[in-house]
């Protein structure tokens, strides 16, 4: 508006001294548009989407219940079946639901589904119903029987980051009981999964290697040993002293088991691999209750550079193996495949009924990646990503982890403030990746329970229509992405990738498309925002992220 003033002065000052109508006219024109401007700043709004240093923005959940979860659950015929209703809400909770399939059960008390899905495919409609002494609260949901699962993002926590290899069945006993106690199985996470170092160590295996820094000090004691039976089947170390315990332990809070293993001999800290023995051990992880797997490369490297060799090689006939088994067993187990995109797995992985796919390395060796990594899925991979089928950056490694180059160490925060913490989850939320984080749960912080406890940022993530979010906006500095909804709503994420300095973004109109900008959430600060029009702006701290998420445009709304 200065700039304005300034020119059209220095130009009607001039065409005044050779013709004063002229700069009569030049002069009212002036006064004019410096009126429609100062107009215009003073309808513009600016909102402050700033977050300080440890500020917790998530509210605690109100008394009343809240059934969150996804809108519809894939499942394959005639599987079992377990499912818990996430709800917010003070306990204890009634709960109830219509048309529940022939097969299935509720436990009433806990909102928990188990059972056998029936043979015949088809989308099967339920209501949820819940309900305690502060109101009641209902929700739709479809069991679709059919060929795929995961149709929205698998969401959960994994051991490594938090312990390596000094994981127990006490510690995966105590982070279910904490996933509850916390909240966190009420807004949606489901699956809690040990990752390497639950089986034993080949005495020649451990007599041979190597003594590593990240394993120095490490007790071994109970971890070396034969590393099957006599029939073949995997043991494993001591610190797992029964499985199928351990498992129906975090079942009983309704949530998913999951484990790991690789298609090489050895796992990446030389434990027993699944090489050669893929359908024994389906079996095994089948009989003790596990719903997922995660299988990784490492020490097969040697033998897919030797089977590549074979010029009608195909990388898909190196993954069948453990796929096939899988789907053999009489429960649904999700394949978690990694290896790092360094084949393209998003190219063929589906074919294999591959659910998920990790696109880059271990993301705890790089946490500040975290940015680069979920743009990858963003602008390159969008494609690839679409219900049963993920693109996975790694996990959300969030609050403390411990460090693959000293793993007895203890754990230390990750070197992310707090507005990159919530830059991460919300990416993971709108690139749709799979919801996992990992950290030290002896030490987790109300911070990061609260961080991962918004219901809404899950539901994003859980959305049915599984569309990734777009990039619509960027600069060296500042990135505007848009995801679609399939309620016919849409979020708006606004992130400033600056360290340092604050910024302030302005609603440009195509952003909001067809969304209603007069029903707006603030989806961290879970705060009503009365209008949000073009043209008003948003400040965001260095680092920062605003999060919008809008309603469609009702028919009155569009008037």
């Amino acid at each position: 508006m200065q700039v304005m003033s300034f020119v059209f002065s220095k130009c009607y000052v001039r065409i005044g001294r050779k013709n004063k109508m002229m700069y009569r006219m030049m002069k009212a024109l002036l006064v004019f548009l410096l009126g429609v401007a100062c107009l215009a700043d003073l309808s513009a709004a600016t909102y402050d989407a700033r977050i300080g240093d440890g500020e917790i923005l998530t509210p605690l959940p109100e008394a009343s219940p809240r059934i969150n979860g996804p809108a519809l659950y894939g499942v394959r015929p005639g599987r079992k079946f377990l499912y818990r209703i996430p709800t917010q809400g003070e306990r204890p909770m009634r709960f109830e639901v219509d048309d529940l399939p022939k097969g299935l059960q509720l436990d009433a008390e806990k909102g928990i589904l188990t059972g056998v899905v029936p043979e015949t495919k088809g989308s099967y409609a339920m209501t949820f119903r819940a309900s305690n002494s502060h109101g009641t609260a209902s929700k739709s949901f479809r069991l679709v029987v059919g060929d795929k699962i995961a149709l929205t993002p698998p969401t959960g926590w994994n051991s490594w980051g938090a312990y390596m290899m000094m994981i127990t069945d006490e510690k995966m006993r105590m982070t279910a009981d904490l996933m509850v106690k916390h909240g966190l199985a009420d807004v949606g996470f489901q699956y809690v999964s040990i990752d390497d170092c639950w089986m034993r160590i080949a005495p020649e295996i451990f007599a041979g290697k190597k003594k590593l820094d990240r394993h120095e000090g490490f007790d071994f004691a109970g971890m070396i040993g034969e590393v099957r039976d006599e029939d073949g089947n995997i043991l494993t170390n001591d610190h797992f002293p029964d499985m199928e315990k351990m498992v129906d332990h975090i079942h009983g809070h309704g949530m998913k088991a999951g484990l790991y293993s690789s298609p090489g001999p050895q796992t990446c800290q030389m434990f027993a691999g699944s090489f050669g023995h893929e359908l024994q051990d389906a079996r095994q992880y089948a009989e003790w209750g596990f719903d997922l797997l995660k299988y990784d490369q490492c020490s097969a490297y040697k033998i897919l550079d030797n089977i590549k060799k074979d010029p009608a090689f195909e990388m898909t006939d190196f993954w069948h193996p453990m796929s096939y088994a899988l789907a053999l067993q009489d429960r649904d187990i999700l394949y978690n495949l990694c290896e790092y995109g360094d084949s393209d797995p998003w190219t063929w992985a589906p074919q294999l009924e591959i659910q998920t796919w990790r696109t880059g390395g271990d993301l705890n060796h790089n946490v500040k990646g975290y940015f680069d990594e979920a743009m990858l899925i963003a602008k390159d991979l969008r494609e690839f990503s679409k219900p049963g089928q993920w693109n996975d950056p790694d996990f959300m490694y969030i609050h403390k982890i411990r460090s693959h180059r000293k793993m007895v160490a203890p754990a230390v925060e990750i070197p992310l403030d707090t507005n990159q913490r919530y830059q991460y989850v919300t990416l993971w939320s709108i690139v749709c990746a799979p919801f996992f984080f990992s950290c030290d749960m002896d030490e987790i912080d109300e911070f990061t329970w609260r961080l991962l406890g918004n219901a809404d940022v899950m539901g994003i993530n859980q959305d049915e229509l599984g569309h990734v979010a777009e990039v619509v906006s960027e600069t060296d500095k500042q990135v505007v992405m848009i995801k679609h909804l399939a309620d016919g709503g849409r979020v708006l994420a606004l992130f400033n990738r600056d360290a340092k300095e604050e910024c302030e973004l302005q609603f440009d109109a195509k952003w909001l498309g067809d969304a209603d900008s007069s029903d707006v959430l603030d989806v961290w600060r879970q705060k009503r925002i009365n209008s949000i029009k073009p043209g008003d702006r948003v400040l965001l701290s260095p680092n920062g992220i605003a999060l919008f998420q809008f309603a469609k445009a009702t028919a009155q709304s569009e008037e």
